[in-house]
């Protein structure tokens, strides 16, 4: 079985195929706008984002495509977009103020999985950290990947304390000078679909870090097969770190019948906040699709 997992809980994704085998120009639109987010548990958040969700929506490219991203500032402070995947002149990153608009056009020449985030001069941490972050990924063009199951994990925290009513009402300055996160999650959410799986499937992660802290990304139950990060393959891998601002992208297998979960051994205390994408390989399969 191979192909995206498809999850309410989970950022889109095309894969490489649906990718590569389209127009050698992409276009993406990106909007910066303010927005309470659902993080689930009852906790609301009232964030800066791309496109009105957290992290920002998945930006697909294969290696020699000309990119092409606007973007649109409907937010009441000004915003910019670095992507890590460009080679470009920083000027180009903006800012813009409200109700302006920028665009970046690169071709880019790096597979992998890249951050993309705000661009917004002295405060770009605070900007980051309000929520305006996302995955690109770049698929290499003349090696295809092997069949598997796919999906995009960002990981990220969120620094501000809850009212009574469980809305965190905006970014605290004092925990990100301190990188003192209240929340850290995967993908935006607290809770999460398990993903139906079978023995013997193979798993692709693509894996981005906003921080903080190193991610110390695990499996529970099995040894990362094969992990990707820029020019380096590494084999049978227990435990990979990915710094902040970066990203890897990361196999592993189902060995058996039984449940597994992907982690930040780093942060287990984070668990009983519903830090963990599930792979339930029970063959129940009443949750995530096939």
């Amino acid at each position: 079985m191979a192909g995206p997992f498809t999850a309410p809980d989970l950022p889109v994704l095309a894969g490489q195929a649906a990718t590569c085998n389209g127009p050698k120009e992409k276009s993406f639109a990106l909007e910066a706008r303010e927005a309470t987010l659902d993080l689930g548990m009852g906790i609301r958040f009232n964030a800066w984002t791309y496109n009105g969700k957290l992290p920002g929506p998945v930006l697909e490219a294969c290696e020699g495509d000309r990119v092409k991203i606007t973007l649109t500032n409907h937010a009441g402070t000004s915003h910019g977009l670095d992507s890590h995947a460009l080679r470009t002149d920083t000027m180009h990153f903006g800012p813009v103020g409200p109700n302006g608009s920028m665009t970046i056009e690169k071709t880019v020449d790096t597979p992998g999985a890249f951050m993309y985030h705000c661009a917004s001069g002295p405060v770009t941490d605070l900007h980051i950290k309000s929520g305006l972050s996302g995955a690109m990924i770049v698929y290499p063009r003349a090696r295809p990947l092997r069949p598997a199951r796919e999906l995009v994990i960002v990981e990220s925290g969120v620094y501000g304390d809850r009212d009574a009513t469980g809305l965190i009402p905006g970014t605290d300055p004092v925990r990100v000078q301190k990188n003192d996160p209240a929340i850290m999650m995967f993908n935006g959410k607290l809770e999460h679909t398990a993903l139906a799986v079978h023995p013997g499937d193979l798993v692709r992660t693509y894996f981005v870090n906003v921080g903080p802290g190193l991610s110390a990304v695990h499996v529970m139950g099995t040894i990362l097969d094969t992990v990707y990060d820029g020019a380096s393959e590494l084999k049978n891998v227990q435990t990979y770190g990915i710094p902040p601002g970066s990203g890897a992208i990361v196999e592993f297998r189902i060995p058996e019948a039984g449940m597994y979960g992907l982690v930040d051994h780093d942060r287990l205390s984070y668990l009983p906040y519903g830090m963990v994408i599930s792979f339930d390989a029970t063959g129940g399969h009443p949750h995530g699709t096939m």
